[in-house]
């Protein structure tokens, strides 16, 4: 954590080249307002203001006199009053139109629309992800749609069956392409590429690729114009990053691929002559800083430009990290991470501790340090670690992501078991001390497991779901439910809540939650732990104030680890 102003990590250069338009809540805290930053000078100022509004995106006009900005309402942000009131609806997303030297703002966006993306031609069109809700869970079914500012009523493109992101316009107004696919948490999906034609009117058959996939396990999650018939994309095939060029007839060209993190989910940029791409790299050994790659070089690689974070190297003794691959109980290959301690005795086995990632469109990758922060951590307390990416991932192709559909808990697990009874019998693993630990859908796997078998000596379940059926009346995100289980009715809900079968637990769990969670209410973690206690089984619960869906506050994530290391310490 930083007590500074935080500045957003999505720059807009000006056309012209000599200002950069950026995010910062420098001037109000919490809030991010607009700045431009004189290149050659250094100077910076203020850029207008957005009453009660948050900004979240930018884009420039053509010729460099005004800015497009995606603001959230932010007047639900502030400090709640006692006693606290929930307000009759989510705060909104809405576009401004700035001018640059005035600093003068006007709505820009129809105001029974909400808009969580969009993309501007420079000049009158907008293409944007928008729903007639603001709720977090109306982005589930958000629509494809486009607008201008001098006729504002909407077209709507496409419905999608899945969800959407990234729209981006051609450059010259022709199409607009952005990806499609099954995405569990807003701001981080992978898909398929699609493509529209602006002036053909709305898609008549809304679910059909328009463009083919450019590989069946690779999914895109970054899209960006090269020139009027291709794209840079940038993805994920298996755990390996890749990027390079699509055309809008499928054709693919491959620039680059390798075992590095191109920042959270793959992001680039494209440098203004064309002959580079810009992203933040990181690996398991190789801390997150900014970098460059030559599209012309024949053998092209990620070579780091910064050295922000060049100190974390030298305090850091790293673990060891290898791949793993091992067959599913249905022959299906599935792959993960391992992490081992460094100073690890040949022929030991270890303690193991599983840690299964949230979504379930999460995936585990080459992120620093180690794949995972508390895989490092855990290793270096001894433990071997085991990060699987199960059915259910990205970075598999849509068909691979959407295996878990209607089957929670159910392959999924499977394959993680498969990965534990790996380790065993390579001798890695003492099979009396094995652990699992997980957050969100991971924390719903971690207190699922411990009801199904009696595999696991101790859990730790953060963030968890235990009852779905009461999620889905709690959660700010219910639609999600309603996708991952196919419309399936309340008996199913009911059959993979772990609340339901908590008397068949013998294995001790840990359960830690934040008060303010709205995606997995704090209800979640409560019905868990009185279920486990009238089963006899040890539990604890953990409720951290001030705390949502993640944890924020120093003292809570040091609180937390202890406590996580003191329970595998004690069980394992």
């Amino acid at each position: 954590m930083t007590d500074g102003p935080t500045v957003d990590a999505l720059p807009r250069w000006a056309p012209e080249g000599e200002r950069i338009a950026f995010l910062s809540d420098r001037d109000h805290p919490g809030r991010m307002s607009i700045y431009n930053l004189d290149v050659e000078t250094g100077a910076s100022w203020l850029l207008g203001e957005i009453d009660d509004g948050s900004v979240e995106d930018l884009r420039w006009s053509s010729d460099g006199c005004a800015l497009l900005a995606l603001v959230e309402d932010h007047r639900s942000h502030g400090h709640d009053p006692d006693p606290r009131v929930s307000p009759a609806s989510e705060p909104w997303r809405r576009l401004y139109r700035v001018d640059v030297a005035t600093g003068r703002t006007v709505a820009a966006s129809p105001e029974h629309l909400n808009v969580w993306e969009f993309d501007w031609d420079g000049a009158d069109r907008v293409v944007a992800v928008l729903t007639d809700d603001p709720s977090e869970s109306a982005w589930y079914a958000a629509f494809l749609g486009s607008f201008g500012f001098a006729s504002p009523s909407e077209r709507r493109l496409y419905s999608p069956r899945w969800q959407l992101a990234c729209p981006r316009i051609a450059p010259d107004g022709a199409r607009v392409a952005f990806l499609e696919g099954l995405c569990s948490d807003r701001g981080s999906l992978v898909g398929t590429v699609k493509v529209l034609d602006l002036d053909l009117g709305p898609d008549p058959d809304p679910h059909r690729d328009t463009t083919s996939q450019p590989a069946p396990e690779l999914d895109v999650a970054a899209l960006l114009w090269r020139d009027d018939r291709r794209l840079w994309y940038a993805g994920l095939r298996g755990m390996r990053s890749m990027c390079g060029s699509i055309s809008v007839d499928g054709a693919r060209d491959q620039l680059w691929s390798g075992e590095v993190a191109l920042t959270g989910a793959p992001r680039v940029c494209a440098g203004p002559d064309g002959r580079w791409l810009v992203s933040v790299t990181q690996g398991h050994r190789r801390p997150p800083e900014v970098s460059v790659l030559q599209v012309d070089d024949p053998r092209p690689g990620w070579r780091s430009v910064s050295r922000l974070n060049a100190k974390m190297l030298s305090c850091h003794d790293l673990d060891e990290v290898e791949r793993l691959t091992w067959a599913a109980p249905d022959g299906l290959q599935i792959e993960g991470l391992l992490v081992t301690p460094r100073d690890r005795r040949a022929g030991e086995p270890l303690p193991l501790v599983v840690l299964v990632h949230g979504g379930p469109t999460g995936c585990w990758s080459y992120h620093f340090p180690s794949g995972f922060p508390h895989a490092r951590l855990l290793a270096d307390s001894g433990y071997a670690v085991l990060l699987p990416n199960p059915r259910g991932s990205c970075g598999r192709g849509q068909d691979f992501a959407r295996a878990v559909i209607g089957d929670l808990g159910g392959a999924e697990l499977d394959d993680i078991l498969a990965g534990v009874d790996a380790c065993i019998r390579d001798g890695i693993v003492d099979e009396r001390r094995v652990g699992i630990m997980g957050a969100s859908h991971g924390g719903f796997i971690a207190a699922w497991a411990v009801t199904q078998t009696d595999r696991f000596a101790a859990s730790v379940a953060i963030a968890c779901v235990s009852d779905y059926l009461s999620l889905h009346h709690t959660s700010d995100i219910g639609r999600l439910d309603e996708i991952l289980f196919d419309g399936a009715g309340l008996a199913d809900y009911v059959e993979r809540s772990p609340v339901v079968h908590a008397a068949r637990c013998t294995t001790p769990t840990l359960i830690l939650h934040g008060e303010l969670d709205r995606s997995c209410p704090p209800s979640q973690a409560q019905e868990l732990y009185q279920a486990l206690v009238a089963a006899g089984a040890e539990t604890e619960l953990v409720m951290y104030p001030r705390e949502g869906h993640g944890f924020a506050e120093r003292e809570h994530q040091l609180d937390l680890w202890h406590r996580v290391r003191a329970w595998f310490d004690r069980h394992l």
